[in-house]
């Protein structure tokens, strides 16, 4: 399973609308992909969905289901799991309790690819989110404050350990626009954190995402031949590029997760 953490220095860039048509996207390639929402405040995959859900992760923590029970199919080639709050919780567990837990994580099989949409911000529980995943993808627009706190983002995770890092442009006027972005940061990613910093793409403004994202009904859905939708499945395409070079797993990532 490639585990890809889709994250960014501050909230209203985009991540989380991203998120849902990049794994549409990926999944339409034949792979099964699961969607967690790791965003530990604030549950907003299933509410971008119009999906309310009966059944969180906090039910597998507290040992009331099973994970493959509360996974929810969707309309759209992806499953989910809702609320990922208790997650934060496994650290907390007796030993017994969270080995019980963990092997049932382990034991969901059949998906290639794992999408984890964080919560913004370089809190504690982002950072480790993004430390953990196999990719981490961080979400820009060209406003100074969102590139100001993706270059947070990025600063932190670095001065965690030296792992490669993509990045998408959002809301940008051109290709140049969104080059000019990109190579600011990757520029400074270069010279003063020694990491490395892939841009794979942009999205241009459209008005037809956020008429998508108020009908909760994702945007490669609704408006497939957009150009904005074109830019998505680019980009979606090079983060899949190289998975199936990877030898990675769910239980993996959640070791990775809780430090255990």
């Amino acid at each position: 399973m490639h585990t890809l953490c889709v994250t960014s220095g501050k909230g209203g860039v985009g991540k989380t609308t991203l998120s849902i048509n990049l794994g549409i996207a990926i999944a339409r390639t034949g792979r099964r992909v699961l969607m967690l929402d790791g965003d530990l405040g604030l549950a907003n995959l299933n509410v971008m969905l119009g999906i309310i859900p009966k059944l969180t992760i906090h039910d597998v923590v507290r040992g009331h289901k099973t994970l493959s029970e509360i996974v929810m199919k969707t309309d759209y080639g992806i499953d989910l799991i809702a609320g990922a709050s208790g997650i934060a919780e496994l650290a907390n567990l007796g030993e017994t309790e969270r080995q019980n837990v963990m092997r049932d994580l382990e034991g969901l099989g059949g998906y290639d690819v794992l999408i984890i949409d964080t919560g913004a911000g370089i809190g504690d529980n982002v950072v480790r989110f993004v430390l953990a995943a196999d990719d981490a993808l961080i979400v820009t627009t060209p406003h100074p404050t969102s590139l100001t706190d993706a270059y947070g983002i990025i600063k932190t995770v670095l001065a965690e350990e030296a792992k490669p890092l993509k990045l998408l442009v959002n809301c940008a006027t051109s290709a140049n626009d969104a080059r000019r972005i990109a190579s600011r940061l990757t520029g400074v990613t270069d010279k003063f954190m020694h990491g490395s910093l892939e841009c794979i793409g942009y999205v241009p403004v459209d008005p037809l995402i956020e008429k998508s994202i108020l009908a909760q009904k994702p945007h490669l859905m609704l408006n497939p031949r957009s150009a904005s939708a074109q830019r998505i499945n680019e980009a979606a395409m090079r983060l899949i590029k190289h998975d199936k070079n990877l030898k990675s797993s769910l239980g993996r990532f959640l070791r990775k997760l809780i430090g255990h």
